[in-house]
């Protein structure tokens, strides 16, 4: 069987075979390659015209798990995990302090919403957990919306009030609170979605 590849080299194909396989060994959700990411330039935005790239700072338990949930987003641009919520100045993986894992995404609001964001963050863990996600249990697991003003931050309480509702025999223990400082994690951590 012949395989015809027009404007892509082998050594290309095999490397994207190899990633693919690595990632679904590790169970991974998707594969976001650089050429393939490009949204902004196929709608015919250019750099030189864009409005500002917004971001958005998510804790929902490991930032691994998080940064997979919203690394596979069209719109999402970069993901940074790090550490936010917390009063420890530079905290580091081993020395957290009071702050909880969590991932920063950066997106081009023209093809995605902080609306959009917000359902993502919802249906990605289990917002009634206390301070953690499945076996990851902690403080630095707790399930947190970060704000970066009056906008955002009433859409977030609109949507914990409606994540409410869908279940009155257990409370909703998702945090909404201003960013501080988000701090990144040591590059060990960045998988570059």
């Amino acid at each position: 069987m012949a395989i015809i590849c027009s404007n892509i080299s082998l050594s290309r194909v095999l490397t994207t075979l190899v990633l693919m396989t690595i990632l679904a060994a590790e169970k991974q959700v998707c594969i976001r390659i650089p050429d393939q990411i490009t949204e902004t330039t196929r709608l015919g935005i250019h750099p030189t015209t864009s409005p500002p790239l917004k971001s958005a700072v998510f804790a929902l338990g490991s930032f691994w798990r998080s940064e997979a949930v919203f690394g596979c987003l069209n719109g999402v641009l970069q993901i940074t995990v790090g550490y936010a919520g917390g009063s420890k100045t530079n905290p580091e993986y081993r020395s957290l302090g009071d702050h909880a894992e969590s991932v920063q995404v950066v997106y081009d609001e023209r093809l995605i919403s902080f609306r959009q964001l917000l359902e993502v963050f919802w249906s990605s863990h289990d917002c009634r957990q206390v301070f953690g996600q499945g076996p990851d249990v902690g403080n630095q697991y707790r399930s947190i919306i970060f704000t970066n003003g009056t906008e955002e931050s009433r859409l977030a309480s609109v949507s914990k009030g409606r994540e409410q509702t869908k279940s009155r025999s257990s409370i909703v223990t998702t945090q909404i609170q201003p960013l501080g400082t988000f701090y990144p994690a040591e590059p060990e951590h960045q998988i570059h979605f």
